[in-house]
Formats: structure tokens, sequence, C-alpha cells
């Protein structure tokens, strides 16, 4: 078996098509994992979410326009998520923004959090995202099936426009005659806005309705720590709103008051379930491992079709759900301050008879069908030797095997993913780490130089005092980096009494994150300014370290 029946009858739900419900609003879905719907007005339309990539976009622009030759008069991002703002390119140019005939409309707070998001934790999660999504693995019943939300998530251009109109809390605008309420609903997202028609009675839930599937309450790729009772309040206030008709931005269009009703209920119910439940079990003393055991959806929610746990799971979210409300620490002292990884294995190998033994015992495990037993013991021998090719390939059999198996495609494109990485057949991501050209040049200044602070190598700076004011000679933007005896502080406002003052465009700026600039070399070229003392510039920046995407998740 490659694929879980239960995931092969939800992929085959993702049929590609242009769906119109309520009169006037055209909803994309199963042409990318997320969706995007055109509503159309008297002489114009408004679109909400653009996909995910400019490939994905294109065939669905294409697609409203052989619908109606209206021109888009407004855009509006839902949140953050590259799925659903960086295929905009696909769907209205710059110039168009430029002149004014198009608006690009959101929460004043998402470009601040695309800033965030592509910054201090970065390279992690841009590796991680290559597990979650199996952007690399092949695009068959033996790799990428799909996402669980929709149609696999393949990496391709981006694109990001930024907001011309932004507004906090709510906002209600008209557009070619259409009237919408814009409101903010921290949910799955802190930006998270919902669209909502009056007129119409219709609902576009952005991602506060993840889809048909549980929702990510934790995202296995990293997130904070997304409160589930936020959650239930948001789609609560969704509920108030009585709506007839419900577009959510994955999954299919809902229509009829009751049927809206029942999928916003029984949402709301499986996730507070899940909070009350762990919060429960918490109280009782139990850790984290024993809650991804003891705490289950009830059975008349797991058996409702838009709750199956194809993308979000219990079992992933109960330890997210103690570690964010209790912390790391599950009580066990002897987690305090074990030895390192590397000798505690090894000594767990001698326990357990020697590495030949365990191998052996490991091999046996496989052949059985106990796949995640195999691959638990091989971690041992793996995380003792990281070299141990033997070990390394077990386990990749053993992983790929299992991964295989599940339903939840987080869980089964983690696993074929970590499989390619024991293999060595893993490459680093496509891409920057901070972030495409587009979205970078969105970023304030101050974002870009406070990602440095998390990258110095303390160890080479215990006996470093030096303040580096940085300044923009055509965006008028200035901070500065003072490393103080292994410490890297960021000064929002330069101090007066800076070693060094360095002078750039912005366009050199962008290019040290997007091009691969520096500033010793853009000193050298004549491109950055330096005033003060500038003998130990170089030594300065030779203390920071270069972003990797080549970071090793399982085999370690």
């Amino acid at each position: 078996m490659t694929v879980h029946p239960r995931l092969a009858r939800q992929n085959a739900k993702f049929e590609p098509s242009i769906r119109t419900v309520a009169g006037r609003y055209h909803v994309a879905y199963g042409f990318s994992p997320s969706n995007c719907t055109l509503v159309e007005g008297d002489d114009g339309c408004v679109l909400v979410d653009t996909l995910p990539t400019v490939e994905f976009a294109e065939p669905v622009a294409e697609g409203f326009r052989r619908i109606t030759d209206k021109p888009i008069r407004a855009v509006i991002y839902t949140h953050v998520h590259p799925d659903h703002i960086s295929g905009v390119r696909a769907f209205v140019s710059d110039e168009e923004v430029r002149s004014g005939a198009v608006e690009i409309v959101a929460l004043d707070e998402l470009t601040d959090h695309l800033a965030r998001d592509s910054g201090l934790l970065a390279p992690v999660l841009a590796r991680r995202a290559m597990y979650t999504f199996g952007f690399q693995l092949p695009r068959d019943e033996s790799g990428n099936i799909g996402s669980g939300l929709g149609p696999p998530n393949i990496p391709g251009r981006r694109s990001f426009i930024a907001p011309t109109r932004t507004f906090a809390g709510q906002e209600d605008i008209e557009v070619a005659g259409i009237r919408l309420t814009l409101i903010h609903l921290p949910s799955e997202t802190d930006d998270q806005v919902v669209v909502w028609s009056g007129d119409d009675r219709v609902l576009l839930s952005a991602d506060v309705i993840q889809g048909e599937t549980f929702p990510n309450i934790y995202a296995l790729r990293g997130t904070g720590f997304r409160n589930p009772m936020v959650w239930v309040r948001a789609i609560d206030r969704l509920r108030r709103l009585r709506p007839e008709t419900l577009i959510p931005h994955h999954g299919r269009p809902v229509s009829g008051a009751d049927a809206v009703s029942g999928v916003l209920t029984a949402y709301r119910d499986a996730i507070q379930h899940l909070h009350d439940q762990t919060v429960r079990w918490i109280n009782k003393g139990a850790t984290p491992d024993e809650l991804a055991e003891r705490v289950t959806m009830p059975p008349h929610l797991a058996e409702h079709e838009w709750l199956g746990e194809f993308y979000g799971s219990y079992k992933h979210s109960a330890p997210a759900i103690y570690a964010g409300y209790v912390g790391w620490f599950d009580g066990d002292p002897a987690k305090l301050d074990p030895p390192p990884r590397q000798d505690r294995a090894a000594r767990y190998v001698a326990l357990m008879g020697g590495r030949d033994a365990l191998l052996r015992e490991a091999g046996a495990a496989l052949e059985n069908g106990d796949d995640q037993w195999c691959a638990e013991l091989t971690g041992w021998l793996v995380a003792a030797d990281t070299g141990d090719t033997e070990a390394r390939n077990l386990r990749a059999d053993a992983l790929r095997r299992w991964g295989l198996a599940q339903a939840n495609t987080n869980w089964r494109n983690w696993a074929l993913t970590a499989a390619l990485e024991l293999e060595g057949k893993l490459k680093p991501p496509r891409g920057l780490p901070f972030g495409h050209p587009d979205t970078v040049r969105t970023f304030p200044m101050a974002r870009m130089l406070e990602t440095m602070t998390v990258r110095l190598r303390a160890e080479a700076a215990l006996d470093t005092h030096m303040t580096v004011v940085f300044e923009t000679t055509d965006t008028d933007e200035a901070c500065a980096l003072q490393v103080r005896r292994g410490i890297c502080q960021f000064h929002p406002d330069p101090p007066e009494n800076a070693d060094t003052r360095l002078r750039f465009s912005r366009a050199f700026l962008e290019s040290t994150v997007t091009g691969g600039a520096d500033f010793p070399a853009g000193i050298a070229a004549g491109e950055v300014a330096a005033a003060g003392d500038t003998n130990g510039i170089e030594a300065f920046f030779a203390l920071f370290e270069t972003p990797s995407l080549e970071i090793p998740i399982v085999a370690r």
C-alpha cells in the first residue's frame, strides 16, 4: 500500500474547478492547496487571496477572464501565509496598483508579520517546510500525493505587491458596488481576516476554517502557540453572523444556513474538545507523550466529513498545547541536565547489547511490519554515529514504509522526506532563507538587521566592544548593532557615540539579503560610505555567521 485509503478518498475531492456560488462569487478550488475567490460587482471585481505561486495562479486568472471581462478593482489579502498572497502578479500588475486602478487591502499588521516570519528563524523554518510539504518528493503514489487541503504544494515563482490600504480591527469597504466587511479574527494566524457580505449572507472564512480536515492547531514545520480557545472564539464570532454560504480558502464552498452552521459548530467543537481534554489531563499530571495517547476526538466528530485528520491531528497538537501552557519541562528532573545527545545514545546502544545486536533487532522489527519500532531503534544508532550508513538506510526504509501507510499528509511527507535525508538525497531548499525579493522590498531595515543578533558567533566576540550605525541614503532609515562581549544588541535608534557609521542605498541593503552582497565588499567597491573607526569593520562582520539551509533534521 502506498496511499492510505482514507487519504486517497480525500485527494479525490481536489478536482480543479471554478465554482460560482451565491450568484457572483467565483471560487477557484483544487488548482492549488489554497483557494481564491473573485467577487463580481457592477463594473469591476474584488479578488480575495491569490494562491501560492504565479504558476498556480495563471490558469485561475485565465479561467476568471472567461467568466467575466470586468477588471479587478481590489485585492484582499486574508493573512500572511504565502499560499494566500504569492500569486498576485498573475492577476494584477504593479502599474495597475501604482496608478490606483487596483487597491491592495490588508490588515495593518500583515507586512510586519511577513518580515517577522522571514526573520529570526527563517533558515530552519525554510528547511522544515520541505518536510511538511514534501517539496522534493516525487509527484506520484510513492511520494507527494497532496497536502490534505488540496493538491501538492509545489514550489514556484512567488510574487508580492505591498498593501496600499490597511486597517485595524474591522473595516467596511465598497468596490464596484460590492459592500464587504473585513474582520480581524486571530486564529490560525495572528493577522487572520475574514470577509463578510451582509448583503449576500456570504462568509469568506480565510483559514479560520482551514478546510475539509481537522486544522493545524500546531504546524509541524514550526509555529508559535496557536491558542485553541482564541481560535474557538473566532469561529463563534462567525457563527453569530448566521451566514448562508461559507467559502473557506481551503475546501469546497458550503451552501445553506443549516449546512454552514453544522460545519462551523463541528469545527469549533473539535478544537474545544482537544483543548479542554488536554488541559484536563495536564491537570491530572499527564506528560506530552501520554496526552498524545489519551486525548482523542469523539466518534461523532471524527466521522464528520470536515474533520478527518489529514492535515492537523490531535496527536501532534495536544503536546503543543502542553508546551503552550506549561512549557517544555514534563516534570522529570532527569531531563534537566542530561548527558549530550551523542553520549546518551551511545550508552543506550551499549545497554541494548551493542550496535550489531540493536541493528539485528531493528531489522527483525522491519521484517515483522513494525516500522515505527524499527525507526525508533535505529534512531539511537544514528544519534550515536551519524555516519553509520547501514543504520541510516535501515531507518530510511522504516520511515518510508511507515510514512506511506499514514492518512495524515504532514506525517507522510515528514517521514518520506526524512528518508531522503538519511539516504543523503535531500538538497537544500531553493531560494533565500530571508524571503523573496518582492517581500524583502517591504521589510524595514530594522527587521533585516535585527536578524543579525541571532547570527553572532558569541564565542569569537567575547573581547569585542563595537557599535556600528547603519543609515540609508534614500529612505531615511537608521539603526545600530552593538557587539558587547558576546552579545549583539540591536538599537532601533542609533546611539550618539557609535564607533562606525555606514551609509548606503536601500537597493544595496536589499542586495545583502537577496543578492549575496556584503558590507565589507560594499565599502571596497564604493557602494557603502564608512565614517569613524573603520579599521575593525571587516573583523566586526566576520563575527556573524552566514545563514545556511543545509540543516540536519533527523540525521543527527
